[in-house]
């Protein structure tokens, strides 16, 4: 029987309000866990690290588990995430690349790397269509996965993706 995990996304708690304060990690994750989610998602790049260490007890005490949308900017930056991601028992690593070739037959070594480099960690990978990213342009992107048909996609189907490339306002 499969079971559907819905995981919610701490960027997405951000307030970003100039008058109001950000509410802490102990309140959102709290919050993430009293609204039955399965886990929270974590969205950092390789600089970002140390930072995010200290989120992890926050997934233990809230029995939650752990997804990583990681934003490597260089091929040597996806292994320090990939370990994060193992040290916080990730279920996925969802890279939104920021590494972008101008043709996508210079992005197939690189998929490549990433994806042995993820195996060799132990860990799921998946790749975001996502703008100002790796897979940014549809028809790049479909190039690239008729050349690596084992890479698995994570479908950006956010209100930007949908209004910016179907010409909705």
């Amino acid at each position: 029987m499969q079971h559907l995990k819905i995981y919610q996304s701490l960027w997405a708690m951000e307030q970003r309000h100039p008058t109001k304060e950000e509410p802490t990690d102990e309140h959102n994750f709290k919050k993430i866990k009293d609204a039955g989610f399965s886990g929270a998602t974590i969205d950092l790049a390789a600089h970002e690290i140390g930072e995010f260490q200290k989120k992890k007890q926050h997934f233990i005490e809230n029995n939650l588990g752990c997804m990583v949308n990681a934003f490597p900017y260089s091929k040597e930056d996806l292994g320090p995430l990939l370990k994060l991601a193992k040290e916080f028992d990730a279920c996925f690593v969802n890279i939104i690349g920021g590494v972008m070739p101008i043709d996508y037959k210079d992005a197939i070594p690189l998929v490549y790397d990433w994806m042995e480099e993820a195996d060799k960690a132990g860990v799921k990978i998946l790749f975001e269509t996502h703008r100002d990213s790796l897979l940014n342009d549809l028809y790049y992107t479909l190039q690239l996965i008729e050349e690596v048909p084992e890479m698995r996609l994570t479908a950006d189907l956010s209100t930007s993706w949908l209004t910016e490339r179907c010409g909705h306002q």
